[in-house]
């Protein structure tokens, strides 16, 4: 039987008009697996729920840890029909205590920061506003990249496709050009969303190929106010980088088709950012909350 959490996290999210995309029940048991994620429940006065977020719950290295799930940039208040106007009703600070806690929240008037022990970071994201027309976007590319896309555009080949093992052996090939180790959820993770996404006609896979070899890839989601940039790989050669952009621009040309903005996620790699930034993006924060106890702190420690 499903906790009286997560139940009410189902019951609200149903009332809800228009939910964004990493609020979704399917994206959370996807991204955490089920069973894998829980809400914190705000009731009124007469005990009825009425707010909520969710956040993954498991166990890192043995320790308790509530943190975002993968692939997600934020997890954000949940209100019933009618609520979103009260103020200041929602607390971190019945939170479930964890050894490691590492959560990122979309930013929001209702969230009470003064009854919390610890106070956010601002992370930052890139987001292209809304616009009708496309030429308008690129207008704002600067000179370097309108000159890739120019070039990109007569070597590479665009198309939606299923490859997802091509996608992800692109993924993998893309950490280790950079001597990082991929995360340890991208293997069972990005297939569980590919698989949502499809089923729920919000999200798609675009590779970039040349003479039948894949060069870059990314895949991409959408709500009814933003499309996002998941995930994304390329050969480790200008070539590679050149159809990168190229793919990010297409997704910007979709995003603008369907009237949302386009949300690049955050990092906080100073080229990254400036490659995002090339696009006319702008940066925009959110809240990034860290705390460790205990053991975790030993942990957090050795981490660094």
């Amino acid at each position: 039987m499903e906790p009286v959490s997560i139940r009410s996290y189902h019951a609200l999210f149903e009332s809800t008009g228009e939910p964004l995309l990493y609020s979704n029940p399917w994206w959370l048991d996807a991204t955490c697996g089920t069973g894998g994620w829980d809400a914190l429940i705000t009731c009124d006065t007469s005990n009825r729920p009425v707010t909520t977020l969710p956040y993954q719950r498991h166990r890192i290295r043995g320790l308790s840890a509530i943190t975002t799930p993968p692939l997600t940039q934020w997890v954000s208040l949940l209100s019933g029909a009618g609520d979103a106007a009260q103020g200041n009703m929602f607390t971190l600070s019945t939170l479930p205590k964890a050894s490691i806690l590492d959560l990122s929240l979309k930013p929001d008037h209702r969230i009470n920061l003064q009854d919390t022990s610890f106070a956010p970071t601002l992370k930052y994201s890139f987001i292209i506003p809304p616009s009708e027309e496309i030429t308008d976007v690129r207008a704002k590319y600067n000179e370097g990249l309108r000159r890739n896309l120019k070039q990109a555009a007569q070597l590479h080949t665009i198309e939606e496709s299923e490859n997802l093992a091509g996608f992800l052996n692109l993924c993998h090939q893309t950490y280790r050009d950079r001597k990082m180790q991929p995360p340890p959820w991208l293997d069972h993770v990005l297939p569980a969303v590919y698989k949502k996404l499809l089923a729920n006609q919000c999200g798609s896979l675009t590779l970039a190929t040349t003479k039948g070899k894949i060069i870059a890839g990314i895949l991409t989601a959408w709500d009814h106010q933003t499309s996002y940039y998941l995930a994304g790989g390329k050969v480790a050669d200008d070539h590679g980088t050149a159809a990168h952009a190229l793919l990010l621009d297409n997704a910007i040309q979709e995003a603008c088709s369907r009237g949302t903005s386009f949300d690049f996620e955050g990092s906080m790699h100073p080229g990254i950012a400036n490659f995002f930034q090339s696009f006319g993006s702008v940066p925009v924060s959110y809240w990034h909350f860290k705390k460790y106890r205990g053991a975790g702190r030993l942990w957090a420690a050795l981490k660094l």
